[in-house]
């Protein structure tokens, strides 16, 4: 291999192209790094909040006209004095509090309810901690001039040319009602100003909504690109996943030990044990209620044989020397699968003569 293609295939390797794996997302979220849109919450926040106005408003309003209008008429008559006054205080902020509650309410449930669909319920104290790096001058001038801070002058352009124009188009359409405004009664003039002032909130939150979709959207590029992988980053996952080859050899130890315990547990439970009689063994199974053909619950070469002819033996488990059967069930049959048709005979004859022996059909051996 060239020099030029060691230089290329190292190039190569550092290149963020390959997905982020599970671990690594969880790995993100668990620093606090996620995606969402500021500007979407904003938006549906302020969306919410027109319409709520839209349905309370009058209501809203009629509360306050009707309070305003008990505490001039509970003027006394002589001079206020202070414990007058306190009630009206206390009077007047009731009655604001239960106006606005409706809006406050709906800004604080929409703004919530859109960043938990964000992000969902995440917790993390330690990134309220103070970080002293966010002190350091150059840290700071570098986020201003930083290609964030751009794309955030961007965006706040783009929403303020694009919320001119839906205010002019806005206006626009009504001139004519508003240039009548001069003639017509002040009634009139306040309900017109009124309609028009929620038309222009109501179409400036859906076009604002609008950008934080696609906000959204770019937020989630961004994230999926920061999370993106190179060949090694995934080679050294996936060594820190799995572990050093010594503890996956141990793993793999371990997990043989448990299935040979649990197989040689099993020993007791079968119908016989057929031999070769000592390179091989293979013990069977069969419970004519629950399997269509028998099982193999155990078997083993050499050393292993012996065992399982010895704990068979123990156990009073019928030991049945036949090489050739013995061979063919070792090599066709894993443990705890059926044993194959073609042996279906041979075996039979074997378990018939076994059952034989101990007096017993074989669903009693269950």
């Amino acid at each position: 291999m060239t020099r030029y293609h060691e230089i290329d295939l190292q190039l190569f390797a550092q290149e963020k192209e390959l997905p982020a794996t599970p671990r690594r997302r969880q790995l993100a979220r668990e620093r606090g790094q996620v995606f969402s849109s500021q500007d979407l919450t904003s938006a549906v926040s302020i969306l919410v909040v027109v319409l709520t106005l839209r349905f309370t408003l009058k209501s809203s309003a009629g509360v306050v006209a009707e309070k305003s209008s008990r505490i001039w008429a509970s003027t006394p008559t002589g001079t206020p004095d202070v414990g007058w006054a306190l009630v009206v205080m206390n009077d007047v902020l009731i009655t604001w509090i239960l106006a606005i509650f409706p809006v406050m309410a709906a800004a604080v449930v929409s703004g919530a309810g859109t960043s938990m669909l964000q992000v969902g319920f995440m917790v993390k104290p330690e990134l309220l901690a103070p970080d002293l790096k966010r002190l350091n001058p150059l840290e700071g001038f570098k986020r201003i001039f930083s290609r964030r801070s751009l794309q955030t002058l961007l965006k706040s352009l783009a929403k303020i040319v694009f919320t001119g124009l839906v205010v002019w188009n806005t206006v626009k359409s009504e001139w004519s009602q508003l240039s009548a405004l001069m003639i017509t009664d002040l009634a009139h003039s306040v309900s017109t100003l009124t309609r028009l002032i929620g038309k222009i909130l109501l179409n400036s939150s859906v076009l604002l909504v609008a950008i934080g979709v696609a906000d959204y959207v770019y937020q989630w590029w961004e994230y999926e690109k920061s999370l993106r992988m190179t060949v090694q980053e995934l080679k050294e996952e996936i060594k820190d996943t799995e572990g050093k080859p010594e503890v996956r050899q141990a793993i793999r130890r371990r997990q043989r030990q448990i299935s040979m315990r649990r197989m040689m547990q099993d020993v007791p439970t079968a119908d016989v044990v057929l031999t070769n009689p000592t390179h091989y063994a293979v013990a069977l199974k069969y419970n004519m209620e629950e399997d269509n053909a028998p099982k193999v619950v155990a078997k083993g070469l050499d050393e292993l044989a012996l065992r399982i002819r010895a704990v068979a033996e123990e156990h009073k488990v019928h030991v049945v020397e036949d090489p050739p059967l013995a061979q063919a069930l070792y090599h066709a049959v894993d443990i705890g699968e059926e044993i194959p048709e073609e042996l279906y005979q041979a075996v039979a004859q074997v378990l018939a003569y076994v059952y034989r022996l101990s007096g017993r059909m074989p669903l009693e051996g269950a």
